[in-house]
């Protein structure tokens, strides 16, 4: 009988590195994330402020790439977190899709006009959503900060499965 408790202890024993180790992954993406709407925000910002309408940076989503799936994967992202974060990052791939069209624009033989115009007038508005939201609706960055401020302050008993 002691011989089976041992063996029980031992195996209980060695749930506990994996279990620190999944928390310190999840922290890790979770923080990855934040660094890159931090980013996002910092260019949108620029975009909004700077009136350059055909800029050479784009916003990044390296991290929401790589690091989000790991996330969904694990099951550590609920419904309402995948909407707010999906839109964030669908808004940060129209954002550059947009800053493309614009230097296609500007690199284009044909006389730019009110093409160009029109193009960074609708980035704008996307970088305004982004950024700054408006009176009825938090940014998508507010938003979205919200959620992974809230992750990355998890302690590690507090991380668990959400599906």
């Amino acid at each position: 009988m002691r011989e089976l408790a041992f063996a029980i202890f031992g195996f209980l024993i060695g749930l506990i590195p994996p279990w620190f180790s999944r928390k310190r992954r999840l922290r890790t993406h979770w923080c990855a994330l934040r660094a890159e709407i931090l980013q996002c925000k910092e260019k949108s910002e620029a975009l909004l402020n700077d009136n350059i309408q055909s800029p050479l940076y784009r916003l990044p989503n390296i991290a929401y790439q790589t690091s989000y799936p790991v996330l969904l994967a694990d099951g550590a992202v609920d419904e309402k977190e995948v909407m707010v974060l999906g839109k964030f990052f669908g808004q940060v791939q129209d954002i550059n899709r947009g800053l493309d069209n614009a230097a296609h624009i500007y690199m284009s033989d044909t006389p730019m006009g009110n093409k160009l115009r029109s193009e960074f007038d609708r980035n704008r508005l996307k970088a305004e959503k982004l950024s700054r939201g408006d009176a009825t609706n938090p940014s998508l960055f507010d938003q979205s900060k919200d959620i992974l401020d809230r992750k990355i302050s998890l302690r590690w008993w507090q991380y668990k499965k959400s599906a």
